[in-house]
């Protein structure tokens, strides 16, 4: 992780604008200034640029899922703790924030932030557990990692199952969230793009001398790849055994 030093405060008087970007299964070593980049055959310059014009933080240590880490990056708590009751063990693992877990977004919504959450959530499905539940102004993306959304147009599933698809969520603070458009094939190849959009859209609307912001922006994307090398690797496998 690194910050711009613009986006650190000198003092106690001064409230910095925050803009944290989370990408599911977004290797360490992927980007240049942690020793990948050019040497992955990528370069990262933009990505870098943050690090070489602030500083960085090298030692956050995470859980072998993605779920439990985004709890503890909200709640600065371990992430098995904000999966318990008050009373009983622990839940399951895709439960989520209890509602009693003070969040980053809480704190700061109390002392006079506007928040906004863009993309994947993956911390409570339930109602009363979604983003705007949890201390954000507003929320668009998907309630759920990509890897437990159906896939629509596949032909595996048949259409009269019963399945709910995942859709697209949008949400305002003490509004029941909505559902939209089915997060399929075509939605995936541009849900980065519209996270993004949405979140320079709030930035370029809270960003007045007096106002401070908390933006989430979380990439689903990257994880899509390793689903698109698994379906290259089948075929692959398919064209090269005998016809039964």
């Amino acid at each position: 992780m690194s910050l711009p030093l613009t986006a650190v405060a000198t003092d106690s008087t001064q409230k910095p604008n925050i803009v944290l970007v989370v990408m599911d299964n977004f290797g360490y070593g992927e980007i240049g200034v942690y020793g990948g980049g050019v040497l992955r055959g990528a370069p990262t310059p933009n990505i870098d640029s943050i690090a070489t014009e602030g500083f960085q933080l090298t030692n956050f240590n995470v859980e072998a899922e993605c779920t439990p880490s985004r709890a503890a990056l909200m709640t600065g708590r371990y992430g098995i703790r904000t999966r318990q009751q008050p009373e009983g063990p622990p839940r399951g693992i895709w439960y989520g924030i209890t509602p009693w877990e003070i969040t980053l977004a809480e704190m700061l919504s109390d002392t006079g932030y506007a928040t906004g959450m863009f993309g994947k959530w993956h911390l409570g499905d339930a109602e009363g557990r979604y983003p705007t539940d949890q201390g954000f102004d507003e929320w668009y993306g998907i309630p759920n990692s990509s890897d437990q959304a159906f896939w629509p147009d596949s032909d595996s599933f048949q259409k009269d199952a019963g399945v709910e698809f995942t859709r697209i969520m949008t949400s305002k603070r003490n509004e029941k969230p909505k559902k939209g458009e089915v997060y399929g094939r075509a939605k995936r190849a541009t849900i980065d793009r519209e996270i993004t959009d949405h979140a320079l859209d709030f930035i370029s609307a809270k960003r007045k001398p007096s106002n401070h912001f908390l933006l989430i922006c979380r990439i689903p994307r990257p994880m899509s790849r390793l689903m698109r090398i698994l379906t290259s690797r089948v075929k692959q496998a398919m064209a090269v055994l005998p016809m039964c």
